[in-house]
């Protein structure tokens, strides 16, 4: 009757641990997803700020020759 008992506790505990294997298999898997989601989403932000930060670099260098073309023009004047 004692190994009936013990056999039941140890299977008990082995479909307890392939249960809990299993749900930790999933959560992982799940928890990856989401991490190379928010990966390519930081990517795609980082790219975005260089674009702007060129932008604005060519539009001060705009403003720059627009600014030194006007005092030349002034000085014309």
């Amino acid at each position: 009757m004692n190994i009936n008992l013990e056999l039941y506790d140890i299977c008990y505990m082995l479909i307890g641990f392939i249960f809990s294997s299993i749900l930790f298999m999933f959560y992982s898997s799940r928890l990856k997803k989401e991490i190379k989601i928010l990966k390519r989403q930081y990517e795609k932000k980082s790219i975005g700020a260089d674009d702007s930060s060129l932008k604005v670099k060519a539009l001060e260098n705009k403003i720059k020759t627009l600014e030194t073309a006007l005092k030349k023009q002034m000085e014309n004047n």
